[in-house]
């Protein structure tokens, strides 16, 4: 479950349940009211039931005189006491008062016994502040009627007790619902604050020590993130950050231990053909060559010694500049077959003159791409070159082969030179490389040769790796991706 959805659920909640309780806290209350006046009811209304159980209740007293004396005539006057009634019987003949029981006081002759006979002895009349209830009875052949009077105010109201007992109750009751909704609230916002709360806290404290983590330098650290929630993302995004950053660390340190590199390999590949140009310059200063031709010898060795620092230095600066991006870059729609065959044509017959026989074999496919043309030279220049320099045998082949597989160009590059041990393969590209590790034979090369064509070959959007060819020497592959003949036209 997510955090919007938690507090989505949360602010529903906090009305819902309030609301919820308020309602069972109301319809409980309406309950035991109702329990409890029915009660207060039954005990009295369930042998009294005004006025018709009360005028029931004094027949049978007319009937059994004897009865007068006993409890239920004692009920009876305790009920109408309470109530604040009485209760007359009267001879209807005559108009004689037979019975009188009650708290009421009721003067014979006043108007709501008037009221009684105007009615004929049977009916109800309620006047300002009181009210009758007459009905006319048959026992052995004589009539009477039978009166219950009752009063709204006899100093007070006479249902005073029960107005204060349902007074005191509905107090009491509003009382115990404010403290429940209080304490339904509290309990409900700490509940609440909890379920959402909790999920934020526990990922961020997560966070917190992944951070710290990171800050004391321990890269390898990744967070175990379970739930589905809005830290997910958070969480993912923190271990690709350790990856990238470790990854950013390794490639500085690479980079400071190729810087290192670099310093110690330029110091070795300079100081040999200084040392040459110095020794010969010294021999030439000292009069050791003393003759014509080895003057000539001597100055021959120094010009050429000199070279190869001048090309040594032109590659560092072309590597560097290329590395730093900024080295001109003019792309142009080249056809790849015919660009190496052109240049194998151009360069095929020097190279034999030094013992080395390129053979090519190109895909029929038209093949173009988006690149420099220099760039595109110097790649299967420094490879040719690269073969030239190990080759240890007085004739040696290059073969070179294009392959168009859909929006892809592959060019291999494959001679029968000494190889690379495995272990040396994925090296081959980097600054200053060489398989052997003494440098002792700088003559072949200075180990910038791989690299730069390692760069112009990703700056063209391509890749590079190396192999062992089927002759037992290297095999170059490259992968460049090709312009879609609609975007040629």
């Amino acid at each position: 479950m997510t955090i919007k959805q938690r507090l989505i659920i949360s602010n529903i909640l906090m009305i819902v349940i309030p609301v919820l309780i308020s309602a069972i806290i109301i319809g409980a209350g309406q309950y035991l009211s109702y329990q409890y006046w029915k009660n207060q009811y039954n005990s009295e209304s369930s042998i009294y039931d005004v006025p018709e159980k009360i005028t029931s209740v004094a027949t049978e007293l007319i009937q059994n005189p004897q009865k007068q004396k006993t409890a239920e005539k004692k009920q009876l006057e305790d009920y109408l006491q309470k109530h604040s009634m009485r209760l007359t019987v009267h001879d209807y003949n005559s108009r004689t008062l037979l019975l009188n029981m009650g708290k009421l006081d009721i003067d014979p002759n006043n108007k709501m016994i008037n009221a009684i006979w105007s009615l004929s002895g049977e009916g109800s009349i309620y006047l300002s502040e009181e009210d009758v209830y007459s009905k006319k009875v048959a026992i052995n052949n004589q009539t009477y009627v039978i009166s219950t009077f009752d009063s709204f105010h006899e100093n007070g109201n006479s249902d005073d007790g029960y107005y204060s007992q349902y007074q005191m109750l509905i107090t009491l009751f509003m009382i115990l619902f404010g403290i429940g909704i209080i304490v339904t609230i509290f309990f409900t916002n700490r509940f609440l604050t909890y379920f959402v709360f909790k999920r934020i806290s526990q990922p961020l404290d997560t966070l917190v020590v992944g951070v710290q983590q990171i800050r004391d330098g321990n890269l390898d650290t990744r967070i175990q993130y379970e739930s589905k929630d809005e830290f997910a993302a958070i969480c993912h995004d923190f271990n690709d950050m350790a990856l990238q950053l470790k990854q950013s660390m390794q490639l500085i340190q690479r980079q400071e231990e190729s810087r290192k590199e670099l310093l110690a390999s330029i110091s070795h590949d300079l100081r040999s053909p200084l040392t040459s140009i110095r020794a010969y310059s010294e021999g030439l200063l000292d009069g050791v060559a003393n003759t014509p031709e080895a003057q000539h010898k001597y100055i021959t060795m120094i010009q050429t010694k000199a070279r190869d620092i001048d090309r040594m230095v032109a590659k560092i600066f072309l590597f560097s500049k290329m590395d730093l991006g900024n080295y001109p870059y003019d792309p142009e729609l080249l056809d790849v077959n015919y660009e190496l065959e052109s240049l194998v044509k151009a360069t095929a017959e020097e190279y034999r003159s030094k013992g080395l026989y390129i053979t090519t074999s190109f895909s029929d496919q038209r093949a173009v791409i988006f690149a420099d043309q220099l760039q595109l030279d110097s790649i299967f220049t420094n490879i040719v070159e690269n073969s030239l320099n190990y080759k240890h045998k007085e004739r040696g082949w290059v073969h070179i082969q294009t392959r168009v597989d859909h929006d892809l160009i592959t060019i291999s590059i494959s001679d029968d030179g000494p190889g690379v041990p495995e272990q040396s393969l994925p090296q081959l590209f980097d600054l200053f490389y060489r398989s052997d590790p003494s440098r002792n034979n700088p003559n072949r090369g200075s180990g910038l040769g791989l690299a730069i064509t390692s760069k112009a070959v990703e700056r063209m959007g391509g890749t590079i790796k190396a192999m062992h060819a089927s002759s037992g020497g290297l095999q170059i592959i490259i992968e460049l991706p090709l312009i879609k003949q609609e975007d040629i036209r």
